[in-house]
């Protein structure tokens, strides 16, 4: 269900605003959000790419020490350096591959758990090539595990061969639901849903080419965390969303067809008061007679003036 909110051009009205980045001359908004405040969230979005993770754990021959715990020590952040640093060089031809995100370093050796970043392209193969990849990082990482003296001699960081796990509880989810709802605007994932065609499109009741898309006229459909809702501008001289209206006009409208409620309500008033107001109504018949035998002039007979003062 949609709602109808008044809103002026160039103001912001009761929408959230998310602030960009300023340049020096205006707003430069994340990808998913435009306006001059950034304060709308795009009704629409192409998805050529998915981002998806693939968890792992590696044991590295050091000896493990207690400030590996503490994630905020220097022992800990000069580790994650050197680590990533490597995992970037042995990963670089990777399909998808982006980046590696240290989780936790435990004890034995130096258990590492961490996540691969990956940024794969979308198709009807999505899911064959994710695990495809998932089994490429596995050997890449074997096949550098295995040449001992090279890592002693580069003075890299050395892995046990027999140590290296993908884990199963980080399986990215690939059907298009999910990967329309992670690629939605936080709060606003309900909203959006999948439209496959050559490509990926994560669209919403706003977009106008779907079914199901909101009739906006013309007025704008802005998604808002409460859901889409549809806007009729005003300005300073104009309403419009199914039509344009004049404000004068409108005004002078208003205004005319009050005046003329007034005097109905006027002729009304006296008129009930002619009938005897709460005191009870006339017949018709009644009043007949007594216009029938009424003089002004006769004895018994009398004039109603406070009523036509009135």
């Amino acid at each position: 269900m949609t709602t109808i909110t008044p809103m002026s051009l160039g103001t912001t009205g009761s929408w959230t605003t998310y602030e960009g980045q300023w340049d020096g001359l205006r707003s430069v908004c994340p990808s998913t959000f435009y306006g001059f405040h950034c304060e709308f969230a795009v009704e629409q979005m192409d998805l050529e790419t998915v981002d998806a993770e693939v968890g792992m754990e590696v044991a590295v021959d050091q000896e493990f020490f207690p400030d590996l715990h503490d994630n905020t020590s220097k022992a800990y952040k000069d580790f994650s350096n050197i680590f990533r640093s490597q995992m970037q060089k042995i990963y670089q031809h990777v399909q998808g591959f982006k980046d590696v995100e240290i989780l936790s370093l435990r004890n034995g050796s130096i258990v590492v758990d961490y996540v691969v970043l990956l940024e794969l392209p979308f198709s009807s193969q999505l899911e064959t090539n994710y695990e495809m990849v998932k089994t490429v990082l596995k050997g890449e990482l074997q096949n550098v595990s295995q040449d001992v003296d090279s890592c002693q001699k580069n003075q890299n960081l050395c892995f046990k061969p027999d140590c290296i796990t993908v884990r199963k509880d980080t399986r990215t989810e690939l059907i298009q639901q999910a990967i329309s709802r992670r690629a939605a605007v936080e709060g606003c994932e309900d909203y959006y849903f999948p439209l496959e065609e050559k490509r990926l499109r994560s669209v919403t009741n706003c977009t106008s080419d779907v079914e199901g898309a909101i009739d906006y006229n013309l007025g704008q459909c802005f998604v808002q965390k409460s859901g889409p809702e549809c806007s009729c501008f005003s300005t300073d001289t104009h309403w419009f969303c199914e039509v344009a209206v004049q404000w004068r006009a409108l005004v002078g409208g208003l205004a005319g067809a009050w005046a003329l409620l007034m005097v109905e309500l006027t002729l009304f008033f006296r008129h009930w008061q002619r009938r005897g107001g709460l005191g009870g109504a006339r017949s018709l018949d009644d009043d007949k007679k007594w216009f029938e035998i009424w003089d002004e002039d006769t004895a018994g007979t009398f004039s109603n003036l406070g009523f036509q003062d009135g």
